[in-house]
């Protein structure tokens, strides 16, 4: 193994002269601050949870699933393989399995994108700050800040969860600082890094190194044609492609994505757009800070304001679907995180003069960041450690399924299962290991992303909607057409909650909680293969 003093682009609050080039791509860093990181890593991963197969960490796990046994997911397999078509995260994991159960590993996964993220911002803080205090306070910052969501755009700085952007956000980091250094080849090595994990992230992540250098050299003349011809690439896509008909399916799957679209967010969504872009440029114009701070502060703010323009002048619901599909806010991440570093520096400095005060901040960031994962996961363990008796009455159902029903059974959910209570966004197919019929959110997401997906995620997804409310005469006549031989329901809750959310049915459900009732479909053709569980 490589030393991890060897890693280009690593190293402690010890400067390095600027141009180093190939020479010192391989430099060694005298104390790196390992350790410290180390240690901090555990108090991240208690403080902001862990929830392996939920939300997109769940999309990944299915990829991984279904690279290490093409066996699973015959009738949906385009929503477990799209994903994996342009990243090498789930083609690296899947053979790692002959080694080890996935749950061990993804949590190995989670625990080591932890550290490269805070050992990423480390690097980046010890080029905008020559302080050790303004150093560790971005560092600090960046813990407490780890699962920030980033305004409206489906998107948090970094995931409880892992997905290809555990990695290539801290790869990104190494790439910026090595930026910051003018180590061109430790910058591209980085980048190309970051692209084999997350080519669309690793594109956003190259208009910043580009943009930083510029910046950084105070070539403002370059900058500014940059950007125009950005702004022009954004203007030629639009007009060429704004009347393209994608099919009816691929239409409804990229406008079901609420996310690309400004003129479909919340009114409370919109500050997390503007404010951060004023206080950096604020920032960028303060003498008193380092020029490195501030040309990372001018770079996020020109970034950002470039992707809002170019979203609020060419990405519309009646426009240019390929534009919607690039999602030009994802540059917003880059923006939070270097507002979290700047901002994180800043509050090192003043601890020296307000320790209790600046400790106290930090503790209720966490605090509070701690409080909005228990309420977006309020029925799952807050950390879900592998061989951990799953809390969540919804997982106890998938994996019910996952050890009682046919290797090759269909399911059916209501198309916004994941929206039900108790839920908490937590993955059918990577859960249970069984096909299902497509869902209105998850698997929209990977429609809006892989138009191959949209003709089926539109037919399921309609065959699916309101099924709770359905009768089991009506479910039989949607279902049995696309193979489906069992039901998940969630149960007819207790009086005075909704008689909405709860659903009724005639099948035989063999299997029933608090929660969910898993059911067979009457009259569908039911087997065991040999080897089934």
């Amino acid at each position: 193994m490589i030393p991890v003093a060897r890693i280009p682009g690593l190293r402690s609050e010890t400067p390095r002269h600027a141009g180093a080039g190939w020479g010192t791509l391989w430099s060694l860093p005298t104390q790196p601050p390992l350790a410290r990181i180390a240690l901090l890593t555990p108090v991240v991963l208690l403080v902001h949870g862990y929830h392996p197969l939920a939300d997109d960490g769940a999309v990944y796990v299915t990829g991984i699933k279904k690279l290490a046994n093409p066996n699973l997911y015959r009738s949906d397999a385009v929503f477990a393989t799209s994903p994996t078509r342009f990243s090498i995260f789930a083609h690296v994991l899947a053979p790692l399995l002959h080694w080890g159960p996935l749950p061990v590993l993804l949590l190995v996964c989670h625990v080591a994108s932890i550290f490269l993220f805070l050992l990423g911002a480390w690097q980046v803080a010890t080029r905008i700050f020559s302080g050790r205090r303004s150093c560790w306070g971005a560092v600090l910052l960046a813990a407490c800040c780890f699962t920030l969501p980033v305004a409206g755009t489906s998107l948090s700085i970094m995931d409880p969860y892992v997905t290809a952007r555990s990695f290539s956000t801290p790869l990104s980091l190494f790439a910026l600082a090595a930026v910051l250094d003018e180590n061109w080849a430790g910058s591209i090595l980085w980048l190309a890094l970051a692209g084999l994990l997350h080519p669309l992230m690793a594109g956003y992540t190259a208009i910043t190194m580009l943009t930083l250098a510029l910046v950084r050299r105070k070539m403002w003349s370059s900058v500014a044609l940059l950007f125009g011809l950005g702004s022009l690439l954004s203007a030629i896509i639009f007009l060429a492609t704004h009347d393209a008909d994608a099919g009816l399916a691929y239409n409804r799957a990229a406008l079901s994505r609420s996310y690309f679209f400004l003129s479909s967010w919340r009114w409370y969504e919109y500050p997390g757009l503007v404010i951060p872009l004023v206080l950096l440029g604020f920032a960028g114009f303060r003498s008193r800070l380092p020029w490195a701070a501030r040309a990372l502060a001018m770079t996020a703010t020109l970034l950002g304001s470039c992707a809002l323009l170019t979203s609020v002048c060419f990405v519309h619901r009646t426009g240019s679907l390929l534009l919607a599909r690039l999602q030009v806010l994802r540059a917003f991440q880059f923006v939070y995180i270097a507002g979290v570093l700047l901002a994180g520096g800043m509050l090192g400095r003043l601890a020296v003069q307000h320790k209790r005060a600046i400790a106290l901040l930090y503790l209720l960031l966490m605090a509070t960041l701690f409080a909005g994962q228990r309420l977006t996961y309020p029925e799952s363990n807050h950390v879900e450690w592998p061989g951990l008796k799953a809390r969540n009455l919804w997982q106890d159902a998938f994996l019910w399924i996952r050890d009682n029903t046919p290797r090759d059974a269909v399911f059916a959910l209501d198309n916004d299962y994941i929206e039900s209570p108790g839920e908490d966004a937590q993955g059918f197919r990577a859960t249970a290991e069984r096909s299902a019929v497509a869902d209105w959110f998850k698997d929209g997401g990977i429609a809006s992303n892989f138009p191959e997906a949209a003709a089926l995620w539109w037919q399921g997804s309609k065959a699916t909607e309101q099924l709770n409310r359905a009768s089991d005469e009506q479910r039989l006549a949607r279902l049995q057409a696309l193979g489906v031989t069992w039901i998940v329901l969630p149960v007819q809750p207790a009086p005075p909650a909704p008689a909405s959310r709860g659903a009724t049915t005639g099948f035989p459900c063999p299997f029933t909680n608090a929660r969910v009732r898993v059911c067979r479909l009457s009259g569908a053709l039911l087997h065991r293969p040999e080897g089934a569980k």
